[in-house]
């Protein structure tokens, strides 16, 4: 409440409470509260989230009037989201299912911290925009510059961290148009992210990851079971929007430069 009060004085728009994620980090307290950002000129229809993870954008975006599917290649986790209260409102689809089998066309796809697990990210980029609409948007997060690689890329089964003219390239290559391109993070990210490394873990064993694998991936079933992280408890009160509401936007102030840890990008289909 009083960081809403904070924004609506300084003729901020108000965005929705960020998180409700049993399992929060700041990193995904940074993208959230940047993608809301990007919301505001995208009209409402149908979404895809792809990787949802224990993530909650799906209830930023059904606030503002979407409606569509969320996957994820963890039934566990799919089951988690479909046993919850989003599902009274029938907004929102959770499959565990492997983005490449979806035939169907939608208004907005999101995907944050997907594309770094694709060797094959060229495929993955012409499947998302196959996916979109004409018109359509597509909202995506990748972690930024291979200096930063630490031992939870590689627990995480991250086939790279991108730097800015390669991501660019790709975009141009696959047929989009970049519309927003930020980095962000600088400088608390940087500072905390190496700190971070031993806070994650694997939960989910092969047994439970659906399907057999995507050889399109750096790792398959690291790529599934990632997102597990000690003590969910103490990052669900420390990682909170009050607690950090001076960073999260003080962050807009850096957002050009090439500093951070990630890259939060918005683009659409070139010629529309």
């Amino acid at each position: 409440m009083r960081a809403t009060k904070c924004l609506r004085a300084f003729g901020i728009p108000a965005i929705s409470k960020l998180p409700n994620s049993p399992n929060p980090t700041l990193a995904y307290l940074y993208r959230r509260f940047l993608a809301n950002r990007f919301l505001q000129a995208v009209t409402p229809g149908r979404f895809l989230e792809i990787g949802v993870g224990r993530g909650r954008f799906f209830e930023d975006l059904t606030k503002r009037g979407f409606h569509g599917l969320c996957l994820d290649l963890n039934p566990e986790l799919i089951a988690e989201h479909q046993r919850g209260e989003v599902l009274q409102s029938q907004a929102v689809e959770f499959r565990a299912q492997n983005f490449f089998a979806i035939e169907e066309r939608f208004d907005l796809i999101v995907a944050f911290e997907v594309l770094e697990h694709y060797q094959q990210d060229l495929a993955c980029l012409r499947k998302w925009l196959e996916l979109l609409q004409p018109g359509g948007s597509l909202i995506f997060s990748v972690p930024a510059h291979m200096r930063q690689w630490t031992k939870n890329d590689t627990r995480a089964g991250h086939a790279r961290r991108y730097e800015k003219k390669d991501l660019l390239e790709k975009l141009e290559t696959c047929g989009f148009q970049t519309n927003l391109f930020w980095c962000y993070g600088f400088p608390i990210l940087n500072l905390t992210y190496p700190l971070s490394v031993g806070l994650s873990r694997s939960t989910t064993t092969e047994s439970q990851v659906q399907g057999s694998g995507d050889t399109r991936m750096a790792d398959f079933h690291k790529t599934a079971s990632s997102g597990s992280r000690l003590f969910p408890g103490f990052s669900g009160w420390l990682f909170s929007e009050q607690l950090w509401f001076p960073w999260l936007h003080s962050q807009r102030l850096l957002l050009d430069r090439d500093l951070g840890t990630g890259y939060l990008v918005k683009c659409s289909a070139k010629g529309c």
